[in-house]
């Protein structure tokens, strides 16, 4: 019995996230909205997707006995999101100390005998 719980959830999940991945599919392919409204409406998307996986497949849900399981999740969400948001931080703050302005490359160019 647990056994067919535990597959009608996961088919419930699966065709759940591909009927998102298709509705995202045809906003952005029909091209009806604005890039903002398009840009939110997917990130909404993904967040539900991503609230679906973690319940249907994850399992993570507010049973007390599998609590160390959040935890754990939660902890790797944290670690995740420092490595990307520092990434982009990195790279942006290199993307504006190491490219040159337009009158610095010309005077690059110009000295190096080039254009």
């Amino acid at each position: 019995m647990k056994k067919d719980n535990r597959l009608t959830n996961y088919a419930i999940g699966y065709a759940t996230c591909i009927l998102l991945t298709l509705i995202a599919y045809l906003i952005t392919g029909l091209n009806y909205y604005r890039n903002w409204t398009i840009i939110t409406a997917i990130a909404t998307l993904a967040f539900v997707q991503f609230v679906i996986q973690i319940v249907f497949f994850l399992h993570l849900s507010k049973e007390k006995k599998d609590r160390w399981r959040l935890y754990v999740f939660i902890s790797m969400v944290i670690v995740v999101l420092i490595l990307v948001i520092g990434s982009i931080w990195i790279m942006n703050s290199l993307d504006n100390n190491m490219m040159l302005d337009q009158k610095q490359s010309n005077h690059y160019l110009k000295s190096q005998d080039g254009l």
